[in-house]
């Protein structure tokens, strides 16, 4: 039986937000040689230990809530030809995966690939503060529209939306209520998916608002 000796990370920084990928060895990790995994500005991205081999604890700060996070892996989930994907424990959303190399990669594809044709269709990839925080935060206020929990008081609905570099806001055009939300950061984003619907209401989520160029996009 051909046995796997190398697995792949994916993680993001939680200091400098840096995303790094980098090869594990079967070989370097035992019980009295735990890995650390370092990020390119010095900080510490994960460390991998293990008592007997049969299972793998995980340490990882999170870039989320920025707290650290334990994950426990058995030996065939750690070594295993599918990626296992870890997720702050706080929020749920996904900070990496670790696996094949070849999952791995299609994993960062789709995630890049994604954030491409966002950046283009908002001209360019230096509009945006942070573009990989703004993909989360449209893809969550869609996916709240489609499932009936985005609306306005006033009942008619007619809501405009309209993107800025590190915000998008919601605005009905019927009584001009409006809905703030920052995107700025992971934070503005682990916000923003506790909310289990959006009212336009004149609220703000995140940051005072800025004067800044923004791109419209209509709803209807």
């Amino acid at each position: 039986m051909l046995v796997k000796t190398e697995t792949t990370l994916a993680l993001r920084c939680s200091d400098c937000g840096r995303s790094v990928v980098q090869t594990l060895s079967r070989f370097a990790l035992g019980p009295e040689r735990p890995c650390e995994v370092l990020c390119k500005c010095g900080s510490r991205l994960l460390v991998v230990s293990t008592r007997n081999r049969k299972s793998y604890w995980l340490e990882a700060g999170c870039v989320i809530c920025e707290f650290t996070h334990m994950y426990r892996l058995t030996a065939s989930e750690f070594w295993s030809r599918e990626a296992f994907y870890l997720s702050c424990q706080e929020t749920g959303l996904e900070l990496g995966c670790i696996g094949p190399y070849e999952r791995v990669r299609n994993y960062l594809q789709t995630k890049e690939q994604a954030l491409e044709i966002l950046v283009e269709e908002m001209g360019g990839k230096n509009y945006f503060r942070n573009a990989e925080v703004m993909l989360g935060a449209l893809t969550f206020v869609h996916t709240l529209a489609e499932e009936g929990g985005l609306y306005c008081p006033c009942g008619e609905n007619r809501i405009e939306l309209e993107i800025f570099p590190d915000r998008i806001e919601l605005h009905c055009r019927h009584c001009l209520r409006m809905c703030l939300l920052a995107a700025e950061t992971e934070q503005d984003v682990a916000k923003l998916e506790q909310c289990e619907s959006l009212e336009l209401e004149r609220q703000v989520f995140g940051e005072k608002k800025r004067k800044t160029h923004r791109r419209n996009h209509d709803n209807k």
